[in-house]
């Protein structure tokens, strides 16, 4: 019967389960008639004593947070498109006619929409979460290797992005020279602290090797 814990960051991200304990709560103090002393349900009216008087607002606010989950979970996992489009849209509809939420996810639906045509025809982005399973693998990687240049490494993320061939991975392979992707490097990869590390100690031994020399 505890309430969902309220998070200082991100605070509106699991706002559907505050709603949701809304529900199941009103569903319990619908229960009519005097309660046994020191019952649950005692204990629950005593610490929420005008919870029931709020019951239109929770309805409301658990029907609007269902919905947006609902919206979410569509646009998460398909992106923005001409279906997913009119999936989210026909959800929105079922909000009540003055609600604000229902008017900015309208207009946040469209004006997206037309910028998804403008761009690509693949679906249009809208969660970082796609993005954060990528670098998950990537780093899943690399952990295999905790002494190789991080910089370097970035060259492996499209390589990790949707479906590659043997036949195209053969290809990209003789075709990418050392000596490109030396140059490459070295325009467009800043220098890292281990590199300038790596260079000042080779400089270091190559002077420290001229000395003994000319002794």
């Amino acid at each position: 019967m505890m309430p969902p814990k309220l998070r200082s960051k991100g605070r509106f991200q699991s706002i559907g389960k505050l709603g949701q304990w809304g529900e199941k709560m009103l569903n319990v103090f619908a229960a009519r008639g005097p309660a046994k002393e020191g019952s649950q349900l005692d204990r629950l009216r005593k610490a929420f004593p005008d919870f029931s008087q709020s019951r239109a607002f929770i309805v409301q606010f658990a029907a609007t947070t269902d919905i947006v989950s609902q919206v979410m979970e569509i646009l998460k996992n398909k992106g923005l498109d001409k279906d997913s489009y009119k999936q989210c849209y026909e959800l929105s509809k079922n909000l009540p006619r003055n609600s604000k939420v229902k008017k900015r996810l309208q207009d946040w639906l469209k004006k997206n929409s037309k910028l998804q045509k403008q761009l690509v025809p693949l679906p249009l982005l809208v969660s970082s979460d796609i993005i954060e399973s990528l670098f998950g693998n990537f780093k899943h990687i690399i952990e295999r290797s905790p002494q190789a240049d991080m910089n370097r490494t970035v060259l492996l993320i499209p390589a990790l992005c949707g479906k590659r061939e043997g036949v195209v991975v053969t290809q990209a392979l003789h075709q990418a020279s050392q000596i490109d992707l030396e140059a490459w490097d070295k325009k467009h990869i800043p220098y890292t602290v281990r590199k300038k590390r790596l260079e000042f100690f080779k400089e270091r031994g190559s002077q420290n090797m001229g000395n003994t020399n000319a002794r």
